[in-house]
C-alpha cells in the first residue's frame, strides 16, 4: 500500500506541511510506504487551478490523501481511493459579501469535493459544525481526527523574565488579530516577537505605539521551536481558526498561552491558557499583565498546558489516519501489494 500525501504548492503556507510531514514519518515508522506531491502552482485564479488539476490527474499511487487548502484537487484522483481533510471554512466565511465568489468556493472547494471524497476528516468538532451549517447534510460523513503537535516541541524549562518578558505571536493575517494584541501592549516593558509577513500598516502601528518587536520570516522548522524556547508568553488571540496548533506547541514547551475564548481554541486549550475576549482590547491587556504578574497562577496553567499536551501528539493522529488507511485497503485489495 502506497499512501501519497497531497500538498499545496509551496510557498502557501507552512502549517498543513508541518502537520502531515509528522502523520507521515509516524505512518512510514508503521511500515506505510508514502510518497509526498506537492501541487506546482498556487491556487491564483482559473489558469494556475487548471494546471495543477492537469498535473493531479497524471498522478499514480494507491491511496490518495488531500491533506487541505486544495480541496479541488479530488475532481482529478480516483474519488473511491482518496480521503480529503478540511481545516476550516475560512474561504466561506471570508466571502460572504461576494456572492460569486461566494458560490465558486461552496461549490468547487466544499460541497462537491465533500460529496465526492471517499472519507472526509476534519481537524476540530468546530469545523465539522461549520460544515453541516453550510453544506448540510453530506457533511454528515464527516469525521473528527483532531491535529496533533510536532514531537520536537518538547518541555525545556526557562526563568520567566518578569522585568521584560518575551511575547511570541504565530501568524499576521487579519484573523491572527495582531492590530488588537499591538493596541493591548502598548506601555507595557516587553519584547514582541512577530513570525509573518508585517503590512506597512502594522509598522508604522508598532513604531507609533513604540513597542520594541522583532519580526521573522520563512523560518525553519528548528528555528521556530528555538523561538518558542526563548520567549516567555505565547500569543494567540485570533478572532477565528480551525484548531489553534499553537496552543498545544506552547504547552508542550512549558510556555504559558494567552487566547480566545472561543471555539476552538477554548475546547483546545482545555484550562491550559488564559482566555480573554478576542475583540476586547482591553480583556487582552489585563490578560497578559495577570501572566507577567502572577506567578502561582502562571505555572498552574504551564502545568496544566504539560497534561493536555499528552492528549494531542502526533502518534495518536497518526494511528487515527492509518485506520483510514487500512480501511480503503481492505476496500480495494490492489493496494495491498505494498504491505
Amino acid at each position: 500500500m502506497i499512501v501519497s500525501y497531497l500538498f499545496r504548492s509551496p510557498g502557501t503556507g507552512h502549517s498543513i506541511e508541518e502537520l502531515f510531514g509528522s502523520v507521515q514519518r509516524k505512518n512510514e515508522q508503521q511500515g506505510v510506504q508514502t510518497m509526498t506531491i506537492s501541487l506546482p502552482h498556487i491556487s491564483r485564479g482559473l489558469r494556475s487551478i487548471w494546471y495543477n488539476f492537469q498535473f493531479a490527474r497524471r498522478l499514480t499511487s494507491d491511496i490518495f490523501h488531500i491533506t487541505g487548502d486544495v480541496h479541488y484537487a479530488i475532481f482529478a484522483l480516483p474519488a473511491p481511493r482518496t480521503i480529503l481533510t478540511i481545516h476550516d471554512c475560512s474561504l466561506l466565511k471570508n466571502n460572504r459579501n461576494r456572492p460569486i465568489r461566494y458560490a465558486l468556493f461552496w461549490l468547487l472547494w466544499y460541497y462537491l469535493p465533500i460529496r465526492r471524497a471517499k472519507i472526509v476528516t476534519v481537524v476540530s468538532e468546530k469545523t465539522r459544525q461549520e460544515l453541516l451549517h453550510y453544506v448540510g447534510r453530506i457533511a454528515q460523513k464527516v469525521q473528527v481526527i483532531s491535529n496533533g503537535y510536532d514531537p520536537v516541541f518538547r518541555f525545556i524549562p526557562k526563568t520567566f523574565c518578569q522585568n521584560c518578558p518575551t511575547l511570541l505571536q504565530i501568524g499576521t493575517a487579519p484573523h491572527k488579530n495582531l492590530s488588537r494584541l499591538i493596541a493591548a501592549i502598548e506601555g507595557i516593558v516587553c519584547t514582541l516577537v512577530i513570525v509573518g509577513p508585517l503590512t506597512s500598516e502594522l509598522i508604522l502601528d508598532l513604531k507609533i505605539r513604540q513597542i520594541k518587536y522583532r519580526s521573522y520570516k520563512s523560518l525553519s522548522r528548528q528555528e521556530v521551536v528555538q523561538l518558542y524556547m526563548d520567549c516567555d508568553i505565547v500569543t494567540f488571540v485570533s478572532t477565528y481558526e480551525g484548531f489553534g496548533m499553537p496552543i498545544l506547541e506552547a504547552n508542550a514547551t512549558g510556555r504559558v498561552v494567552i487566547t480566545s475564548d472561543v471555539s476552538p481554541m477554548n475546547k483546545v486549550a482545555a484550562g491550559a491558557a488564559h482566555l480573554v475576549d478576542s475583540t476586547n482590547i482591553l480583556a487582552i491587556r489585563q490578560g497578559i499583565l495577570r501572566l507577567i504578574q502572577d506567578g502561582v497562577y502562571r505555572q498552574h496553567l504551564i502545568n496544566n498546558g504539560l497534561k493536555n499536551a499528552r492528549q494531542y501528539t502526533i502518534t495518536v493522529a497518526a494511528k487515527q489516519y492509518k485506520m483510514l488507511y487500512d480501511q480503503l485497503a481492505s476496500a480495494h485489495p490492489s493496494t495491498q501489494r505494498g504491505l
